[in-house]
């Protein structure tokens, strides 16, 4: 990716603030001449992460964001926050990336409350398949929760926030047996600081994440820090289907193993449980298919295609049709991501042309 000049951005309002950078709304400059790496990004909705001045002397601090760049970079994936480029401005690094306007799913649970299954089969299908791209490029998240999946405003669900994320081919930059990640969703042996964690630990924070989108309550209630600590080291989790009655069994079966507290009991690997998203969308008929109405007078009509033949994307469809209508119902209606100006432009010269073929056929005409 290229060497970015925060020179060439305009920085709109504050989407966020952590603990070590603040996250701007962004745009590229069109007042003044930019680098072509900037100009490229012209009609992007961009969101611009910057180091808090009072850190950025900090060494340990900057090669944590400059690896976190250096990840997002390699993991170049749908339903990943994508990546544009980075920089240091004044001693400050920032980095360009996707502007995603949809929410999380933390915030549509505290909105709306627990998601029906089919939604959240939908969701584990995406998440499970950006975990697993992450975890071919020998990255462990160890911080996947429900603040951390963003949302397209057309209910694509983008993994984010790769600051503590550990990768396997660069030295860790947590000391050994430090414990990183947040209490609700971390794995027995993330908390207990063992130096062979593996992708199982996100496999296992993604079954803390469904059965809370299913129920709307964490796995575990502990009061503080301690008691949840012991309650995922030692107390049995609930099964989701004691909670939600109408759950598949099969979504039921697999969030449980997630849950295993030895990684050799979990899922083989995240591509493993979107296999089994896939298989329940076809089993329950999730893909989303048109109005039946309309199939009923075509037989070769997209809605007479069984599930299995739709492609992956296409099998769960039913969810995320779901999950779209909740977030237009929470941010009250806006409409889906902005068309490009590229794209705008094309539409205009379209009609511009359109529209000189009519007046000169009217001139031929007369």
């Amino acid at each position: 990716m290229p060497h970015l000049d925060l020179a060439d951005f305009e920085l709109g309002p504050v989407l966020g603030v952590g603990t070590v950078g603040t996250i701007y709304s962004g745009k590229v400059r069109t007042d003044r001449e930019v680098a072509p790496a900037a100009w490229a990004l012209v009609g992007e909705d961009l969101a611009i992460k910057k180091l808090h001045p009072s850190v950025s002397s900090d060494e340990l601090i900057q090669a944590r964001f400059r690896r976190e760049m250096l990840i997002l970079e390699r993991l170049q994936h749908p339903n990943i926050i994508g990546y544009f480029g980075g920089g240091s401005c004044e001693n400050q690094l920032f980095y360009v990336m996707q502007r995603v306007d949809g929410g999380t799913i933390k915030d549509l649970i505290e909105s709306s409350g627990a998601f029906s299954w089919p939604v959240v089969v939908d969701v584990a299908r995406q998440v499970s398949s950006a975990l697993q791209c992450a975890h071919n490029h020998s990255v462990i998240h160890r911080d996947l929760k429900p603040g951390n999946l963003f949302l397209t405003r057309d209910a694509q669900v983008k993994l984010g926030d790769f600051g503590i994320a550990r990768d396997l081919h660069s030295a860790d930059l947590t000391n050994q047996g430090l414990t990183v990640g947040t209490h609700a969703y971390m794995a027995p042996e993330q908390i207990t600081g063992d130096d062979t964690i593996s992708g199982k630990a996100d496999l296992y924070a993604l079954g803390c994440c469904l059965f809370e989108m299913l129920s709307g309550r964490k796995v575990f209630l502990g009061e503080n820090f301690a008691q949840l600590f012991e309650q995922h080291l030692r107390s049995k989790p609930p099964r989701i289907s004691q909670f939600v009655g109408d759950v598949p069994k099969e979504l039921d079966e697999i969030i449980d193993q997630c849950l295993a507290k030895s990684p050799e009991d979990r899922p083989f690997n995240a591509r493993a449980i979107q296999g089994v998203m896939l298989q329940i969308g076809e089993d329950y008929d999730l893909a989303g298919l048109p109005d039946p109405e309309e199939a009923d007078t075509d037989p070769a009509h997209p809605a007479r295609v069984k599930a299995h033949d739709v492609g992956a994307s296409q099998a769960t469809e039913r969810g995320r049709q779901m999950l779209e209508k909740q977030i237009q119902a929470r941010l009250g209606g806006i409409p889906r991501e902005p068309i490009p100006m590229w794209r705008l432009a094309l539409i205009l010269a379209a009609i511009v042309i359109a529209m000189l073929v009519a007046m000169l056929a009217s001139q031929v005409a007369q």
